[in-house]
């Protein structure tokens, strides 16, 4: 049962129902010992002449089924390609602040020659991953998938920047990000 009192809170005092409330507001709200569920609207009739899935007979072979078929077969291509996409994304994301922690380090090592050579490597396995998400996105329209990969292009453009300002103490131009994610139908070929 509940009592009355008083809960000091930040803003000043909350009061608790008596027990004589209590029971006076379930009484009105009509709740008591129904458990405050919904009735539906077939929860009336016998279980014998409610609907079942089993008795509907669909034709699979009817215009409309076929057309359904067709979406469901191309939202599930689409929505695998996405996901094909995010991964992608992920993975360059994964790698492009591993490749800015490696070159984070530059600072306290003796070799920055081999540190920056690493970084070189790293990058360019990011390229890869950016040559596999242009090659999902060919005859495609790319703002339909731009959010699974945008993250991991920041962030690879982040680390190309950072190690262009290492080497030279100059940033890096859009226009020079971008000769590096040209990609020709040979390299394509190579390294299918």
């Amino acid at each position: 049962t509940l009592f009355r009192s008083t809960i000091p809170t930040r803003v000043g005092f909350l009061r608790l129902p008596s027990a004589k409330q209590h029971e006076q507001s379930t009484i009105m709200s009509g709740k008591e010992g129904s458990g405050g569920f919904r009735k539906r609207k077939y929860d009336n009739f016998p279980h014998s002449q409610r609907k079942n899935d089993k008795d509907i007979n669909v034709n699979s072979s009817s215009f409309v089924m076929m057309a359904f078929k067709s979406f469901q077969h191309d939202l599930d291509t689409r929505h695998d390609k996405y996901e094909r996409l995010v991964k992608l994304g992920r993975d360059i994301t994964i790698e492009s602040k591993r490749t800015i922690f490696l070159l984070h380090r530059i600072t306290s090592s003796p070799n920055k020659e081999d540190i920056l050579a690493e970084s070189e490597s790293k990058l360019d396995a990011v390229r890869q991953k950016i040559m596999q998400i242009a090659q999902e996105l060919v005859g495609e329209d790319m703002y339909q998938y731009h959010r699974a990969f945008t993250p991991g292009l920041q962030e690879y453009v982040e680390a190309v920047t950072f190690q262009h300002f290492i080497k030279t103490r100059s940033l890096i131009s859009i226009e020079e990000i971008n000769k590096q994610l040209v990609f020709t139908a040979i390299e394509e070929i190579g390294r299918a």
